[in-house]
């Protein structure tokens, strides 16, 4: 079975990865890596400690990425998640996801702050850069996981220089998949309704309805916990 890969914020405590990783139950997998941080409170298989010290968010996930992809003790093919995913029902094999275009993600984000925001600003220069090598500019920036190839991914990091990946990985390596709305829930008044996958904010986590109902789901304690 392929491995799971998370970047983990370097924090004492984190919650929403508890949860996570008590979902995975729903997720056939091999081992589970950490690769950034460690909660105190959680063991995974692996924790490969980096220090995340870029000037951006996107620039560290990017290096933990590229070591990632350079780690031949992961599975060829890993999954990559973040700390607000959950697997809210057990999945086999699920396709690849994207929603719409960049371009639509870009004019939506910034009608809605009627600005350029530091996020946008970025998916814009991965535009520039899809299109530089000729490829479609779909969005696969979705919360759920994706399924990276380590070889491919290698093969990326050595070509690109947005730190944005996803959707350059997607897209340059033609993956296709389906097109779908991310399933991330940000009004605290919104319920999880069906899917299998969900994720969450910081907000709706700890104070939102669709909080609740996560750890109303996952209650029992997971081996990844101490």
């Amino acid at each position: 079975m392929d491995d799971i890969v998370y970047f983990v914020k370097d924090t004492l405590e984190n919650e929403e990865l508890r949860y996570s990783l008590r979902s995975l139950s729903n997720f056939p997998h091999g081992k589970v890596w950490f690769y950034g941080g460690c909660p105190e409170a959680l063991k995974p298989d692996y924790h490969v400690e980096v220090k995340q010290n870029k000037p951006t968010k996107w620039e560290n996930v990017f290096k933990m990425f590229k070591l990632a992809c350079n780690n031949d003790k992961i599975s060829k093919n890993f999954w990559l998640f973040n700390d607000d995913f959950f697997i809210m029902k057990p999945v086999t094999k699920g396709p690849n996801y994207y929603n719409d275009d960049l371009y639509k993600r870009v004019v939506t984000i910034e009608d809605k702050y009627n600005q350029i925001t530091p996020y946008t600003r970025e998916i814009r220069k991965m535009i520039k850069e899809l299109e530089g090598m000729g490829c479609k500019t779909l969005s696969y920036a979705l919360h759920v996981p994706m399924k990276i190839n380590r070889k491919k991914g290698q093969e990326l990091t050595n070509i690109i220089s947005t730190p944005m990946f996803r959707s350059v990985y997607g897209n340059y390596f033609k993956i296709g998949g389906e097109n779908h709305k991310d399933v991330k829930i940000d009004s605290n008044f919104k319920r999880y309704k069906e899917g299998d996958y969900l994720s969450t904010s910081d907000k709706t986590f700890f104070y939102g309805v669709v909080g609740q109902q996560i750890r109303d789901t996952f209650k029992d304690k997971c081996k990844y916990e101490r």
